[in-house]
């Protein structure tokens, strides 16, 4: 699995308030870090969006996408200095994305292993809370997210 590393966490981004706002600021950050078209990135995010929310409750959304060319995965964290309206299944907003950006050739399917590693632990509710807590400090929320997911299994 890739890096996860502090070049892909971005903390207190300001955005006006609305998902599709946030989906287009999230790919142009990751984009400049990642050497990722933005625009293609931003479809991306907004196709998956159309299939069903991103948003897993307790104010954090899983948005994902698959990317042609793309060489390695990227995950990446993004957390907004206002809550984002974003349809959550439990209809909170958003607080923290957690992006995964996979490769469009994925035979392994690797972005299912970690969607599916991060949504048991979105159950947890102490993780929520460590990551609630860290979400203004990039270094926590790597801590958090890198203790509680194995990335190379």
């Amino acid at each position: 699995m890739k890096e996860f590393d502090l070049n892909n966490i971005f903390t207190d981004i300001p955005v006006s308030g609305n998902k599709d706002d946030a989906l287009s600021k999230m790919a142009k950050l990751f984009a400049k870090e990642d050497g990722i078209d933005a625009d293609e990135l931003t479809q991306g995010f907004r196709a998956r969006e159309q299939e069903s929310t991103t948003g897993f409750g307790n104010g954090v959304a899983i948005p994902h996408s698959k990317i042609n060319g793309l060489k390695q995965p990227v995950v990446g964290i993004v957390t907004f200095t206002k809550p984002i309206e974003w349809q959550s299944l439990d209809e909170k907003p958003v607080e923290i994305a957690i992006a995964l950006i996979m490769p469009l050739d994925d035979p392994n399917k690797e972005h299912l292993t970690v969607l599916s590693k991060l949504a048991r632990k979105l159950m947890d509710d102490e993780f929520i809370k460590e990551l609630q807590d860290g979400r203004h400090d990039a270094n926590s929320l790597y801590k958090v997210v890198t203790n509680a997911i194995d990335f190379e299994s």
